[in-house]
């Protein structure tokens, strides 16, 4: 069955990051992934700003969060809002996400050498 680049772009997946002794729940879209994005990465890591490398793909990647701000209500998902967060979180979001996305790694019993 073929498959439609809308599909693609719609796909969402969700992760729980631990962050202390909480959990933040995150939705992501896979296909905000993409090379114009890892090219943009690239170059902010070549620029030595990983911080904003790490604003630059979750802005491309986040959907929703259940992030709160001080009055109780959910931290936008921005470039501005992503930035006022510390770097040390913004890198465990995206390690989850990675992490996520990654494919299962095959068990020790699978092996076909058998």
């Amino acid at each position: 069955m073929p498959v439609s680049i809308t599909h693609l772009v719609r796909d969402r997946r969700t992760v729980t990051v631990p962050v202390g002794d909480e959990s933040l729940t995150v939705t992501y879209r896979p296909g905000g992934f993409t090379p114009e994005t890892e090219a943009r990465l690239r170059q902010y890591a070549d620029d030595q700003r990983g911080g904003a490398a790490l604003v630059a793909l979750l802005a491309d990647c986040l959907v929703e969060w259940d992030l709160l701000d001080e009055a109780g209500k959910p931290l936008p998902i921005n470039a501005k809002a992503l930035s006022s967060l510390p770097t040390l979180f913004l890198s465990q979001v995206v390690q989850a996400i990675s992490e996520d996305m990654r494919p299962n790694p095959p068990s020790a019993g699978a092996s076909g050498a058998g």
